[in-house]
């Protein structure tokens, strides 16, 4: 473990103190790291080494020569190992911080302190970071992968692990790739161009996927688009406005929409399909200039059951041969348009 200190006074009357601490382990095929952060940055590169390195930026500022030296001694920076277990967490003593201070999220703060974590770890050891009011950054990773992101920014290129576990709350999700994984997203922003397996939960945001093999997906109190469903896919959507797919290719084969309050747009133009679709309290669009035929129609029935207002109704038939994907929607209070 190494400590470096130092001070700078700037012009517009802050001082700025700053402490850095590295940490470096010896690591085994069987180790695995937890990182726990607050008030900064975690970025993560991968090397061949079989060693973990830790490099902790801790800068705290203020208008006080003793308080800047008080913010800077409120935070520890605890490590323990424990058999294959490494854990290292950023400790805020509240006691010292008294007066109180912030995250420095923009250029006019006085008092705050800022902690960044820059790791170097072997590619095949499983990680799990926890980092509040900051932003993580792991551009590849290839081991089982633990997120839990608040307040901040979640970064990735390439996540190819064949488990990845991302939670982000209060800030966005920005993900090029992932190979699998499980997605939990509330009051955030979600951004995915490209995904093979995922199962989704976003509630309370936004949601653009570009591409997706298969998903298993709950959506709730969000927008969603994705553009382009490869495989299978089952959704529920509640009070999710104008959720939409942007294009189905030959090879997705179910498309399992349960949706409340919320409208369903599912593109046909070059695509035949066998659909099932009901409805309660809304209403059903299919193509004009396509050759549709039903096995049942509530809208064409002559029976009896016919008779007055029918607030569910259900419709099921194919869309050309019928060969391709098979589209199964139950909506209520929401419009379903295959077009």
């Amino acid at each position: 473990m190494f400590f470096a200190f130092g001070a700078t006074a700037h012009e517009w009357g802050t001082i700025e103190k700053k402490k850095s601490v590295i940490k470096i382990y010896d690591t085994s095929s069987k180790d695995n790291l937890l990182l726990d952060n607050q008030f900064g940055q975690v970025k993560v590169n991968l090397w061949d080494k079989n060693e973990i390195r830790i490099d902790i930026h801790i800068v705290a500022n203020s208008s006080s020569d003793d308080r800047a030296q008080e913010y800077l001694d409120g935070v520890v920076i605890e490590d323990k190992r424990e058999g294959n277990q490494i854990n290292v967490r950023t400790i805020i003593n509240k006691s010292n911080n008294s007066n109180g201070w912030s995250w420095k999220n923009n250029n006019n703060e006085k008092n705050f302190v800022q902690i960044d974590y820059n790791v170097s770890m072997p590619k095949n050891t499983p990680l799990t970071v926890k980092n509040r009011f900051g932003n993580t950054n792991i551009p590849t990773f290839k081991a089982p992968l633990v997120v839990v992101s608040k307040y901040g920014t979640f970064m990735a290129n390439d996540l190819v692990g064949s488990k990845n576990d991302i939670d982000v709350s209060y800030g966005k999700a920005e993900i090029q790739q992932i190979t699998n994984g499980n997605l939990d997203i509330s009051y955030s922003t979600l951004e995915l161009e490209k995904a093979e397996n995922i199962t989704l939960n976003n509630k309370f945001g936004k949601m653009k996927i570009g591409e997706v093999e298969t998903l298993d997906g709950q959506i709730s109190y969000s927008g969603g688009r994705i553009g382009t469903l490869k495989g299978s896919s089952k959704i529920k959507l509640s009070f999710s406005g104008g959720f939409r797919i942007d294009q189905l290719t030959q090879s997705a084969d179910n498309v399992d929409i349960l949706a409340n309050y919320s409208s369903v747009v599912i593109p046909m133009e070059n695509n035949e399909c066998n659909f099932d679709v009901t409805v309660s309290y809304g209403g059903f669009k299919y193509p004009n200039d396509r050759k549709v035929s039903f096995t049942q129609n509530d809208d064409e029935r002559k029976d009896n059951e016919n008779r007055g207002p029918k607030m569910t109704k259900q419709y099921v038939g194919k869309i050309g041969s019928g060969k391709g994907t098979r589209v199964k929607i139950v909506s209520k209070y929401g419009e379903v348009s295959l077009r």
